[in-house]
C-alpha cells in the first residue's frame, strides 16, 4: 500500500521508481548557467506512457526512454514534455507503452542557472587580498531543491545511487558526496581528451545501482595510509593550475550508496583543504577541512573534532561509516547554520572557523555542536531517512541530542547539558507555549509547509524529549534500541513508529504509550506541586501550559506521561514517579527538601508553592549541592514563563533574582541575564521612573560579580570564567554601571588608537557593546569602522551586535540601510535585524523600515523562506501592545505570505501575550520596586 495515501501529500506516481543517477554538470561561473545531462534507471511498476519526476526552474532541452525489456534496445523520444510549475513537476509523455516488471533508462538533457537565493544550484562569491571577486557554484537541496539543479524524484523516501560527474575550469576543485575515481583535461566543448567512449547521446548503462567493488567505500589506494594529522595540503596537484584559454577537466566521482536525493552535493571553486585519518577505525577515514584560500589556520579546530565525532558515533550506533570520506566545507553565502550532504558538508563559516589567536571563545562550543550534530545525521537521516517530511523530527531531534551527548563527551568541562537547558530547550518551551505552534510530527503535504517546520519545535522539542525518553529508559538501554533501529532500517526510511519498535525492543517498555502524546500533540504541561503542611506529601497536578494564560478547558484534554524526576528520590519510586492522568500524591522520605524534574530532562514547566518557592530560594543562597547549575537554570526559567502566563507575579521572579546576586556559574548567569533582559525588553514602554528602577536592579544583580572578576584575564582563566567575564561586564555596562562603562571606554579608546592588547578576543563585543550604548555618533562610526576593517566573521558579529543598541535615530536608519547594501551578504540581515529588534529603542523604526520595503525584501528572500520568516519575527515579535498586532494584521491581509504563515501567526501571538502580562503585572512591579527602594 502506498503510504502517501489518504494524506493530502503532492508526491509522484508510483508507476515508476528510480535506481540509480548518472549526472554530469558544467557550471558556468561567468554567466552564472549550468548545462547537464542525467541518465536515469527506472524500475516499471504499472502500465504507463507518461513519466513524471520532479522539475523546478530547469529549461528541459530533450528526454529519451530506452527500454531495456528488449534483446534489442529501443529508444524513443518524448512526444510532449509538460511543465507543471504550482507542483514543480515535468511529465515526458512516449509512444510506445511500458510494461512491468521491466526496467528503462530516462536521458535529460537540461540547463539551469546558478542562482544567487542560496537554494538549489547556487552561486556564492568572495574577495580575495586584491580586491578580485571569485565565485563559487554549490548546493542546497534540502528540503525539496535537488529539482532546481537537476531533474528527479526529490522525495525522501525514493532513494537511488548517483554516479556524478562535474566539467569545470582546471584551476578550480570539484567536491561531491563521494571521491574522485578519475580526472581528465577537456577541451572547451567539453570532449575528453584521449576518451573513446561515444557522446551523450550513446546508448545508457544498464547499470542499477551495483557499485563496482572498488567503489564501495573501500578508500582507494591514492588516499590510503597514514596521512600527517595536520597535513596542509593545498588544493591536490590534480586539481591545480591555471584554466588558460578557458581549459575544462572532467571529474568523476564514485558511485554513491543509496541515498535520498536532497543529500546529494557537488561544488566547484578555489579552495584550500586541512586533513587527517580516523586512527580508531578498522578502516581509516580521510577527514578534510576544505576553506577559502588563506583560511586553513583557522579550521585546525573544526579538524580535530570531525575524526572524534565519527569514531564515538560509529562506536555509538553499532554501524560503521559507509562512506571513504568526510568532508567539511565552509561556503560563504549559505542561509542556515549547516548542512549534513552526506560526505560533503556545507557550513557558515561561523559554524566552522575559529582562530585560536583572535576569535572568541564563545564561538567555540557552537562550532563543535554544529560538527557533531552534522555527522551524527551521516548514520540518523542519510543512512536511515525519515520517509516523509512529517517525521522531519526523527532527523532533527536526535541529531540535536546526540550532538549535545557528544560535545558532553569530549569537552566535559563546558557543562554542556546545562547550556542546552538555557538555550535550546528554553526555545522548544517557548515556541511550543504557542497556541500556533505545532505538533513534533507535524502533517507536511506541500513543498511551502516543509520549511515552516525547520523550527525550535522539530529541533529542541523534538530533542528534548528524546532527552527525557533515554533518561527515563536509561542510557544504555535507550543506545541499545538506537542500534536495533540503524541496522534495521538502514539504507531505507522510516516513520515515528519504527523508532518507538526498536526502543521497545530493547526496554521491555511500551516507548510509544510513554511518547505519543508528546511527539502527536502540540504544546506541553505545567507541574503544580502542592504540599502538605510538613512538604512530605506532595500533590502534582498536570495541565496545558499557554504563555498566554488564557486556557480553555476545552483546550485542556491532553494528559502527558510525565516522569516528574523528584530528587531525593521519594519513597514511591518504585512507581517511577510517572503522572500520567490528571494528579498524583508522592510521599518524601523526608519533607521540605527536594526538586522536581532533577536536571531538567523533562519537557514541561514546574510551577513551585510560594513556600516551596521561598525554601528554594534559601537553598540556593546556601548553595545548596541539591540544586546543580542545570537546576538552577531550569528554575529561573520556569519562574519567568510562569509570570508571563500569569501562573505567579512577576515579584516573584524579581525576588528569586535577588538570591542569585553570588552566583558562580557562567551559565546561570547566562540564564539571569536572559530573564533580566526579556524584563526589560517586554516593559519597554512603561513610564521613565519604572525604567529606571529595573535598569538599577539590573546593575545591582551585575556589578558586584563584574568588579570581582574585573577586566584583566588570568592566567587560572578557563573556558566559563572567561565567558561569565565577558558576560558580566557587558550587563552591568549595558545597565548603566558608571566604573564599567568608563573603564570600557578607556579600553576601547586604546584599542582603535592600535593597542591590541587593550582588548581581548573575549571582551571586544562587551566593550563595543557598552561603548556604542554610552556613546555618541563617533563611537558608532569607530564601530563600524571595525566592522569594515575585520575579516574575521565572529569579529564582525561583534561589531553588529554592538551597533544595533545605537539609541539615536539616525543611526538606527543608518544600519537598516547598511543592512540591505551590498556591503552585508544578504544570509547576514537578521543578525541585524535581530539586534535592532532586541533594541527598544529601534523596534518600531525597524518595523516600519520592513512595511516600506517589503517588496523588496519579498524579491530578495524569495528563495529563503526561512531567512524571511525570521524577517517577520524581528520586525513584529518584540511589541507588547494590541495595536502593534492590529497593525501587523493589517499590513498583511493582502500580501500572499501562504510561506511565511507560522511565523506571522506566532508572532502575533507573542505580542499579545506580552501585552497581557504588561496589563496584568506592570502595577505588581512597580509596588515591589517601590518596597526595595529601587524607586522612590
Amino acid at each position: 500500500m502506498d503510504p502517501h495515501t489518504g494524506t493530502g501529500r503532492v508526491v509522484l506516481p508510483t508507476n515508476v521508481r528510480p535506481t540509480h543517477y548518472d549526472l554530469t554538470l558544467t557550471p558556468d561561473l561567468s554567466n552564472f548557467v549550468f548545462h547537464g545531462q542525467v541518465l536515469i534507471n527506472l524500475d516499471v511498476n504499472k502500465p504507463t506512457t507518461a513519466i513524471t519526476l520532479n522539475s523546478n526552474q530547469l529549461d528541459i532541452l530533450s528526454a529519451r526512454l530506452t527500454n531495456l525489456a528488449l534483446k534489442t534496445e529501443s529508444s524513443q523520444d518524448a512526444t510532449d514534455i509538460t511543465i507543471e510549475k504550482a507542483n514543480e513537476t515535468a511529465t515526458f509523455t512516449f509512444a510506445e507503452e511500458l510494461q512491468p516488471g521491466t526496467t528503462a533508462v530516462l536521458h535529460i538533457v537540461f540547463k539551469g542557472i546558478l542562482n544567487d537565493n542560496m537554494n538549489g544550484f547556487y552561486r556564492s562569491s568572495f574577495k580575495d587580498d586584491d580586491g578580485k571577486t571569485h565565485y563559487i557554484a554549490t548546493t542546497q537541496f534540502e528540503a525539496t531543491d535537488a529539482r532546481k539543479a537537476f531533474p528527479c524524484w526529490d522525495e525522501p523516501a525514493i532513494k537511488a545511487t548517483f554516479d556524478i560527474t562535474l566539467r569545470v575550469p582546471t584551476d578550480l576543485v570539484a567536491l561531491s558526496n563521494m571521491n574522485v575515481i578519475s580526472e581528465k583535461e577537456v577541451g572547451q566543448s567539453g570532449k575528453v581528451k584521449g576518451d573513446s567512449t561515444k557522446g551523450p547521446d550513446a546508448a545508457p548503462s544498464t547499470q542499477k545501482g551495483d557499485v563496482p567493488s572498488t567503489q564501495k567505500g573501500d578508500v582507494p589506494s591514492t588516499q590510503k595510509g597514514d596521512v600527517p594529522s595536520t597535513q596542509k595540503g593545498d588544493v591536490p596537484s590534480t586539481q591545480k593550475g591555471d584554466a588558460a584559454g578557458g581549459r575544462l577537466k572532467e571529474v568523476k566521482f564514485a558511485t554513491t550508496p543509496i541515498m535520498s536525493t536532497y543529500l546529494v552535493a557537488f561544488i566547484v571553486g578555489k579552495f584550500e583543504y586541512i586533513e587527517t585519518v580516523t586512527k580508531n577505525l578498522p578502516t581509516p577515514i580521510t577527514c578534510r577541512v576544505y576553506v577559502l584560500p588563506g583560511k586553513t589556520e583557522e579550521a585546525q579546530f573544526a579538524l580535530s573534532v570531525t575524526p572524534l565525532a565519527l569514531e564515538y558515533f560509529t562506536e555509538l550506533f553499532g554501524v560503521a561509516y559507509p562512506l571513504p570520506k568526510m568532508d567539511l566545507i565552509t561556503i560563504p553565502d549559505f542561509e542556515s547554520g549547516a548542512m549534513e550532504n552526506w560526505g560533503l558538508v556545507t557550513y557558515r563559516s561561523i559554524r566552522l572557523l575559529f582562530n585560536e589567536k583572535t576569535s572568541d571563545l564563545s564561538y567555540k562550543r557552537h562550532i563543535a555542536y554544529t560538527i557533531c550534530h552534522e555527522i551524527a545525521h551521516q548514520w540518523f537521516g542519510n543512512l536511515v531517512t525519515m520517509d516523509w517530511w512529517d517525521y522531519l523530527w526523527l532527523n532533527e531531534g536526535f541529531a540535536t541530542w546526540v550532538g549535545n551527548l557528544a560535545v558532553s563527551k569530549f569537552f566535559p568541562e563546558w557543562d554542556n547539558w546545562s547550556y542546552f537547558i538555557a538555550d535550546g530547550f528554553q526555545m522548544g518551551l517557548s515556541l511550543d507555549g504557542l497556541r500556533s505552534s505545532h505538533p513534533i510530527e507535524v502533517p507536511c503535504k506541500h513543498p511551502h509547509e516543509i520549511h515552516q517546520i525547520f523550527d525550535a519545535i522539530s529541533y529542541y522539542k523534538g530533542a528534548s524529549c528524546i532527552r527525557m525518553l533515554s533518561s527515563w529508559l536509561g542510557l544504555d538501554v535507550f543506545l541499545n534500541g538506537i542500534r536495533i533501529y540503524i541496522k534495521k532500517h538502514a539504507y531505507k526510511n522510516t516513520s515515528t513508529e519504527d523508532l518507538w519498535a526498536a526502543l521497545t525492543e530493547a526496554s521491555g517498555v511500551d516507548v510509544g504509550q510513554f511518547m505519543n502524546s508528546w511527539i502527536k500533540q502540540v504544546g506541553y504541561p505545567v507541574v503544580d506541586v502542592e504540599e502538605n503542611a510538613d512538604a512530605s506529601t506532595l500533590t502534582f497536578k498536570q495541565s496545558r501550559y499557554l504563555s498566554s494564560g488564557d486556557l480553555s478547558p476545552a483546550e485542556d484534554t491532553t494528559r502527558w506521561t510525565i516522569p516528574l524526576g523528584i530528587e531525593p528520590t521519594s519513597s514511591d519510586s518504585e512507581q517511577k514517579n510517572l503522572l500520567t492522568g490528571d494528579s498524583i500524591t508522592v510521599n518524601l522520605e523526608k519533607g521540605g527538601h527536594y526538586k522536581v524534574n532533577s536536571n531538567y530532562t523533562g519537557f514541561f514547566r514546574t510551577a513551585y508553592s510560594a513556600p516551596a518557592l521561598a525554601r528554594i530560594s534559601q537553598s540556593i543562597k546556601a548553595k545548596d549541592p541539591l540544586f546543580t547549575p542545570g537546576d538552577r537554570v531550569g528554575l529561573l526559567a520556569d519562574v519567568g514563563a510562569l509570570c508571563k502566563s500569569g501562573h505567579v507575579k512577576t515579584s516573584s521572579l524579581l525576588e528569586l533574582l535577588e538570591s542569585f546576586e553570588d552566583e558562580d556559574q557562567y551559565v546561570v548567569w547566562v540564564a539571569i541575564s536572559e530573564r533580566v533582559n526579556i524584563l526589560s525588553s517586554v516593559f519597554y514602554q512603561q513610564p521613565e521612573d519604572f525604567r529606571n528602577a529595573l535598569e538599577k536592579f539590573h546593575r545591582k544583580l551585575f556589578s558586584k560579580a563584574a568588579a570581582r572578576l574585573g577586566w584583566e584575564t588570568l592566567d587560572t582563566d578557563d573556558y566559563r570564567s572567561t565567558l561569565l567575564r565577558k558576560l558580566l561586564l557587558a550587563n552591568a555596562g549595558c545597565a548603566g554601571d558608571e566604573t564599567v562603562v568608563v573603564e570600557a571606554q578607556k579600553r576601547f579608546a586604546a584599542y582603535v588608537g592600535g593597542d591590541a592588547k587593550a582588548l581581548n578576543q573575549n571582551l571586544q563585543s562587551a566593550a563595543f557593546e557598552i561603548v556604542v550604548q554610552h556613546g555618541d555618533e563617533s563611537d558608532f562610526e569607530k564601530v563600524l569602522k571595525c566592522w569594515r576593517d575585520t575579516t574575521a566573521t565572529d569579529q564582525k558579529l561583534a561589531a553588529i551586535g554592538a551597533l544595533t543598541v545605537a539609541r539615536q535615530p539616525t543611526l538606527v536608519h543608518q544600519l537598516l540601510e547598511l543592512s540591505v547594501s551590498e556591503e552585508v551578504r544578504a544570509q547576514d540581515i537578521n543578525y541585524f535585524f535581530g539586534g535592532l529588534s532586541r533594541n527598544p529603542l529601534a523596534r518600531h523604526e525597524l518595523w516600519e523600515y520592513i512595511k516600506a520595503n517589503w517588496d523588496m525584501l519579498n524579491k530578495r528572500y524569495e528563495g529563503s523562506m526561512a531567512l524571511l520568516g525570521n524577517i517577520v519575527k524581528c520586525g513584529v515579535g518584540r511589541f507588547t501592545h494590541e495595536d502593534m498586532a492590529k497593525d501587523c494584521e493589517a499590513f498583511f491581509e493582502d500580501k500572499k505570505v501562504d510561506d511565511i504563515s507560522r511565523p506571522i501567526a506566532q508572532s502575533l501571538e507573542v505580542v499579545r501575550s506580552n501585552a497581557k502580562w504588561v496589563a496584568r503585572d506592570a502595577e505588581d512591579m512597580r509596588q515591589w520596586f517601590v518596597s526595595k527602594g529601587y524607586l522612590v
